[in-house]
């Protein structure tokens, strides 16, 4: 089993570069997030790329004082250093569950600001569930990224009528001119014939990974030769290395950790698998879509609100790799279907544009002002 391991890109505490245009003023707004490398980082990247157009100026903070597991005194640190750099800020938006945390205890009521949730809570503990509720009196507003991060919210005891739904997206321009196939086929060592089944994402349990690990199986009855790519990171990461190394061909799956630059996976790979039991945004098949790959994914609700069967992709029962497996066989061996999907994909890619999302939260921060 092949591995390929990048380390996590870090956020930083950095000053906004000045934006400013003559004539024209700029509102300063302090985001606040802890150390990430899933979609939460691409989303506050694309907030501080594309709020300037809406005259907002952004400064990160967070990564270098916010830790990613709760820790007495770290905390107080955080929630000390937070508030003196709150002070300067109109508006203050966090991401993230500890972001939420620790502006919580920092700011209260005492300026107005922002909480933007971007994972699933699928927690079942009375308490977690009461920590969600405390941190949720706080905030002016409380954003969700999907109608299924919403209900989780819901699910937790959070009002409905306190939770805005933002739909999160995806940054087109990185996509924009896409690495070329061939090249990236021969950066990774693979034969220009070989079939390649992808999997992108955080590596918890609700994603499914572990279906497409089973799906593979049946694959290689009639592809002996396909390989399987997992990208991501999280707590399922070992217990998927330990399902591969079980399979019948662990030499043909190859985990990439965190990978910088997935759109050189994308262009690389034959069709995508998202074979999730539950899913918040489905970030994973935006990007495909972007880049021209064929998608295959459960059929779930924020899941079909992404794809439609047989238009731009395929749709399969959650929890069956054999369907999986089928439905990847039927694009691998029909490449004309594959391409009438992803050219519908492509077209439609347009309403995944991350500028979207930061169109409607500009109007939001105007409110609070």
């Amino acid at each position: 089993m092949a591995t390929a391991l990048l380390e996590k890109p870090e956020l930083r505490a950095e000053p906004a570069p000045a934006w400013e245009e003559p004539g024209v003023a700029m509102t300063p707004v302090l985001l606040v997030v802890r150390p990430s490398s899933s979609g939460m980082l691409r989303h506050v990247q694309g907030l501080i790329k594309y709020l300037p157009e809406h005259h907002f100026a952004p400064t990160l903070t967070g990564p270098d004082f916010i830790r990613d597991r709760i820790g007495l005194f770290a905390d107080l640190r955080a929630v000390r250093t937070l508030r003196e750099q709150a002070k300067n800020f109109p508006i203050v938006h966090c991401h993230g569950v500890r972001a939420g945390w620790i502006c919580a205890w920092a700011l209260r009521n005492r300026q107005p600001w922002v909480w933007t949730v971007h994972h699933l809570l699928l927690h079942k503990s009375a308490l977690v569930r009461a920590v969600w509720r405390w941190i949720a009196r706080y905030p002016r507003i409380i954003t969700a990224v999907s109608d299924s991060v919403k209900a989780g919210l819901v699910r937790g005891g959070i009002p409905k009528e306190r939770i805005e739904v933002v739909y999160g997206g995806i940054d087109l321009a990185l996509f924009e001119p896409l690495p070329n196939r061939v090249a990236m086929r021969m950066q990774f060592h693979v034969p220009r014939d070989r079939p390649i089944v992808l999997g992108v994402g955080r590596f918890v349990p609700h994603k499914g990974f572990d279906i497409a690990l089973q799906a593979m199986e049946h694959i290689w009855q009639t592809l002996p030769e396909a390989d399987l790519w997992l990208a991501g990171d999280g707590p399922d990461n070992a217990r998927l290395v330990k399902l591969s190394l079980r399979s019948s061909r662990p030499h043909h799956i190859r985990f990439f950790g965190y990978w910088g630059h997935v759109e050189e996976l994308y262009v690389a790979a034959d069709v995508l698998v998202a074979p999730a039991r539950d899913a918040g945004l489905g970030l994973a098949i935006m990007e495909a879509m972007a880049c021209g790959l064929p998608v295959v994914a459960s059929r779930i609700p924020p899941l079909e609100r992404l794809v439609q069967h047989e238009v731009n992709g395929l749709l399969v029962p959650p929890g069956d790799p054999v369907a999986l497996a089928e439905a990847v066989l039927r694009l691998l061996k029909d490449r004309a279907l594959a391409a009438e999907l992803t050219a519908n994909a492509r077209a439609l890619a347009d309403r995944f544009d991350l500028r979207h999302t930061v169109a409607q939260t500009a109007r939001i921060y105007r409110r609070l002002m």
